[in-house]
């Protein structure tokens, strides 16, 4: 497939080895993390009613819809490797394409994989009781995934596959037992809770907004179908169906999910023992159900989903890679695969970013830094639809975005308003590390080009 002479498949070598349901289990791997044991918790004394708390994860999965169906759209037109970056890259120009894939390699793969590795490391160490530092069970964790994805194409994606068969398994099963299993009791607020006393806040209330901006976070990875599609068979027809069904898939779950919540406990009821918001909602709810030895084994599930996790953000990162390489923004060489297919050397940079990043510690506060400058070149992307539409208007598109142009529109709305929230939430300091990181970047960008030329 071609547009004004450009091949979008980012290499003749790529092979197109995947359906649209192994497409959909990278996506799944990539949005489906522990934030779905833990969220709900953290907000529902403060939302008070069921109505609100299902309102944020409603609000929330439409927001990711809206993104996800602009990337459908533009990943059916223009399949490659790395399409995030690709889009925007077309739309507004190499400066604006070099940023966001920069800010996506570092803060959305590189920076996140070191991250989730620690949290993982975190579950084994308390399940298991080993005596080892939380920094070698991630490095660990991080050489294990490349492993998985090492040796063939079609291997790595079989090991993500099964990975999230597992996962859709045991959240399922979780959701069905957890609505069907007859209930003997339900957890009910304390008596010395005042904050259920207080008038509720309405579905349009800035407690409302404030949890449904949380919640966008446990949503977000459908962007790995569009980076991916350089490797579906029949893109236009498989990349929408894979995106769009795995965001309803997990807009079910989720949903699922929240309503056991709602079953075993009052939003009221959904604190900590020091008063303050209830850090592992899902093991709470799990122990209530079926006893503690279940709830305990918690630990052990929100371990693998971590791990399933940083296994599909390895392949989306990979692809991220590429789409730099072939571009000439990094040296070629990078986005070389092997004659069986594999990305061998994409992998091993971000694998080895990762490592490095572990080095740095305070991950949380620099990403929460970054948080600004992430979302806007985010943004970007599925701004490209709006752009594309204008200036590719006879492109071949198999898929197009439903309600054009609300459904972007609603997408960059929420973006800019999130923004607005975070500045007030921390200040300025955002701001400052979003501009200190783009003029590093920018700097920086020469010097990568220099060594490409000359790679």
């Amino acid at each position: 497939m071609s547009n004004g002479g450009r091949e979008w498949q980012v290499s003749p070598s790529t092979p197109h080895t995947i359906g649209a349901t192994t497409a959909a289990c990278v996506i799944i791997a990539a949005v489906v993390g522990s934030g779905i044991f833990s969220l709900t918790g953290q907000f529902g004394a403060q939302l008070q009613t069921p109505a609100n708390v299902l309102a944020a994860w409603i609000f929330g999965g439409i927001l990711a819809l809206s993104g996800a169906l602009c990337f459908a759209e533009l990943g059916a037109m223009m399949p490659c490797s790395g399409g995030s970056v690709e889009f925007a890259r077309r739309a507004f120009g190499p400066t604006v394409g070099y940023l966001v894939a920069m800010v996506t390699i570092l803060a959305g793969y590189i920076l996140s994989e070191a991250l989730v590795a620690l949290f993982l490391a975190g579950y084994v160490d308390d399940l298991f009781a080993i005596d080892l530092p939380d920094a070698g069970i991630a490095a660990a964790s991080i050489v294990l995934v490349l492993l998985t994805q090492l040796f063939s194409v079609r291997a790595g994606f079989f090991a993500n596959s099964s990975l999230t068969y597992v996962k859709i398994g045991f959240v399922l099963a979780f959701v069905v037992t957890g609505l069907l299993l007859p209930l003997e009791s339900r957890i009910e607020a304390p008596l010395s809770t005042t904050i259920a006393t207080t008038s509720a806040p309405g579905f349009f209330s800035p407690a409302v907004a404030l949890a449904t901006l949380s919640v966008s976070f446990a949503y977000l990875g459908w962007s790995n179908g569009a980076d991916i599609a350089g490797e579906v068979r029949s893109p236009g027809r498989n990349v929408p169906i894979a995106i769009i069904g795995a965001m309803t898939l997990v807009f079910v779950l989720y949903i699922g999910m929240n309503l056991v919540y709602l079953r075993v406990m009052d939003p009221s009821a959904m604190v900590g023992e020091n008063g303050g918001p209830m850090p592992a909602i899902g093991a709470t709810t799990a122990r209530h159900l079926f006893g503690d030895a279940v709830g305990s084994s918690m630990g052990a599930v929100i371990a693998l989903l971590f791990f399933s996790t940083n296994v599909a953000g390895l392949i989306g990162g990979a692809r991220i890679l590429e789409s730099m390489a072939h571009a000439g923004e990094i040296p070629p060489a990078v986005g070389h695969r092997t004659q069986s297919g594999v990305p061998r050397n994409a992998l091993l940079v971000v694998t080895v970013g990762a490592l490095l990043a572990l080095l740095l510690g305070s991950l949380s506060q620099i990403l929460d830094l970054l948080v600004i400058l992430i979302t806007v070149f985010s943004s970007l992307s599925v701004a490209a639809v709006i752009v594309l539409r204008r200036t590719m208007p006879d492109a071949p598109r198999p898929f197009r975005v439903p309600l054009f142009p609300i459904t972007p529109l609603v997408y960059l709305a929420v973006a800019l308003w999130s923004v607005v929230l975070s500045v007030q939430a921390s200040g300025w300091d955002p701001i400052i590390a979003a501009g200190v990181t783009v003029a590093a970047l920018l700097v920086a960008r020469p010097l990568l080009a220099r060594k490409s030329k000359h790679a």
